[in-house]
């Protein structure tokens, strides 16, 4: 039984959410919670790493996507502070800022006022970590797909499956993190 659909936000969003719903095939979750998704344009580059060019330029083809404007540049400065602190966190696997630059980017997106963006769409743990110190309100993947089983559209073991596909393609979902949000989530 479905829920009633839920009003739909504008958010910003990292590229790990959205190749996790490419890896289980279920961008259709985005669709049902957001309006729209700006992304930073040096996102472009990572979803091309992952083989994702052709998906992403027909979500941005549909208007799903908004490759938001360069970033000024104390838009950069902002979000090379923001990508050091990244680096630095615990949670961090990779030291070098200049590969947290995407996510850094991404919560100064957050921060325009114009975009008027509820939500940041973020998966990494040490990103997460920096975007919850300043305040934005975070939901990842797992949180989406959480979502969607609260509203109705996925049980338990969807949930842990469609969780698991991701993990078995490269995304670092823990076992625990995937089971969490199976059995407390999915209906």
């Amino acid at each position: 039984m479905e829920n009633h659909t839920p009003e739909k936000i504008p958010a910003v969003s990292n590229t790990g959410p959205f190749i996790s719903a490419f890896q289980c095939a279920k961008v259709d979750l985005l669709k049902r919670y957001f309006s729209v998704i700006y992304i930073a344009p040096s996102q472009l580059y990572e979803f091309e790493q992952h083989g994702v060019r052709v998906e992403i330029q027909q979500l941005i083809g549909d208007g799903f996507i908004i490759v938001a404007s360069d970033l000024t540049m104390a838009e950069q400065i902002h979000a090379e502070e923001i990508a050091r602190r990244i680096a630095a966190s615990p949670y961090a696997s990779v030291v070098d800022y200049h590969h947290h630059l995407p996510e850094a980017e991404a919560m100064v997106l957050m921060q325009r006022r114009a975009l008027n963006c509820q939500w940041i769409l973020l998966d990494e743990k040490a990103a997460r970590a920096v975007a919850e110190e300043m305040g934005l309100n975070i939901i990842g993947f797992p949180g989406i797909v959480g979502r969607a089983g609260i509203d109705g559209l996925l049980n338990a073991a969807e949930i842990q499956s469609l969780l698991t596909l991701c993990q078995q393609q490269g995304t670092r979902y823990s076992h625990n993190l995937i089971e969490y949000v199976a059995q407390n989530y999915g209906r």
